[in-house]
């Protein structure tokens, strides 16, 4: 099957999170790859981890059982929203292809499996053939799920052992035609303030949470700014993403409390940033001493440096140029599944590169460009003959 048929039928299957879920995109690989695979003395593993929502691989083994290449693949995409001129579901537009998942990861997720369909269809071939032919590693793809929520598909194939330190593990990822090795930490933290009532005419009489909340933001904002800079990684950044607090418009509020992402370069960790939240609380609490702030961490990835001896990455640059293209090496803006492993696991062998562009992911009326499709199709074939001993 082409990459781009692959596409339409996975872009037409609702995978939300939160939503509908992976199960049927799981169900729909099964039907595409487990026979390709088994022909030639693959095999399949399906984990349904919370109801329908599951991790699934594809492995084909190498003469060395202890070392691996794999592809991995998110199944989920965020929500659909609202307001959308083309189809979430799928339409083709000249050489954009518009959908939910088109470009983050949908197009990876077909050109990745597209990939090995052809390189199985020519590996078996013949019988005479397919005996002649060794792999010097194994060679698997892996499904998860959740990857869009808290991770968690990626963490349970660690668990059982799917991933390991020295796998060479690639995302296929979005990275505008780029390879992508490192990630800022992504560091999550639930701020609560605690303030004291009174009535909106006699504001002094009471501790207003909110008016506290955005002068701790601000002056927490302005400490990451003076970060250092990462030579690789670049700037910290902080974002707030939801805001609460009051009950009543005429009164001063006691309670507020606010999300905040984090994204740390090295060497900064998750407990520097709260550090950096309570300590622009105490700024604020010089002039409103009622003020009582809680920092709860909700969520900690550490930051992945870029490693000169990633395994895979010279195999990929080789991959590229023998395709006829050239490609810089970044680091990826955001969290991936291949940072997650690198993080738990001490992998120094994992990167992202994939067709699309993440500055249209997430948006109403996401779209991918078909000729991008063609190209990362090309290169994985590439990548995955590096791995053919004849």
């Amino acid at each position: 099957m082409e990459a781009f048929t692959l596409l339409k039928d996975l872009v037409s299957i609702d995978s939300t999170n939160p939503g509908k879920g992976e199960g049927e995109v799981a169900d729909y690989l099964i039907r595409v790859l487990r026979e390709p695979f088994e022909k030639i003395g693959g095999f399949y593993e399906r984990i349904d981890c919370e109801g329908n929502r599951p991790i699934l691989r594809f492995v084909l083994p190498g003469e060395d059982r202890e070392k691996c290449f794999s592809f991995i693949c998110h199944m989920d995409t965020v929500p659909i929203g609202l307001n959308w001129s083309k189809n979430p579901y799928g339409e083709l537009e000249g050489n954009r292809f518009y959908g939910r998942g088109s470009s983050d990861m949908k197009a990876g997720l077909a050109s990745a499996s597209a990939t090995f369909l052809s390189f199985l269809g020519d590996f078996a071939s013949t019988e005479k053939e397919c005996k002649k032919k060794r792999l010097s590693s194994g060679l698997q793809i892996i499904f998860t799920y959740d990857e869009e929520g808290e991770m968690k598909g990626v963490e349970e194939a660690i668990k059982r052992k799917w991933i390991t330190k020295d796998t060479l593990l690639m995302d296929t990822e979005p990275t505008d035609g780029s390879i992508q090795t490192a990630h800022k930490g992504r560091f999550w933290y639930r701020v609560l303030f605690h303030g004291k009532a009174a009535h909106a005419s006699e504001p002094e009489m009471g501790t207003d949470a909110i008016l506290c909340m955005g002068m701790t933001l601000q002056y927490a904002k302005e400490a990451v700014e003076k970060l250092k800079v990462d030579s690789f990684l670049g700037e910290s950044k902080i974002c707030f993403g939801q805001c609460k607090g009051g009950i009543h418009p005429y009164q001063v509020p006691a309670e507020a409390e606010c999300s905040v992402d984090m994204r740390l370069v090295p060497p900064y960790t998750v407990e520097d940033g709260r550090e950096i939240l309570l300590k622009a609380g105490e700024k604020v609490k010089e002039k409103y001493p009622g003020l009582r702030l809680d920092v709860e961490i909700k969520g900690n990835r550490p930051a992945i440096p870029h490693y000169l001896d990633n395994a895979l990455l010279p195999l990929l640059k080789n991959a590229i140029e023998k395709s006829g293209y050239k490609a810089e090496v970044l680091p990826f803006p955001g969290y991936t599944d291949t940072a997650v492993a690198a993080g738990i696991l001490g992998n120094k062998n994992t990167l992202s590169y994939g067709p699309g562009s993440l500055k249209v992911a997430h948006q109403r009326d996401e779209f991918l460009e078909i000729d991008d499709l063609e190209r990362c199709t090309k290169i994985y074939r590439k990548l995955l003959d590096s791995f053919v001993l004849s």
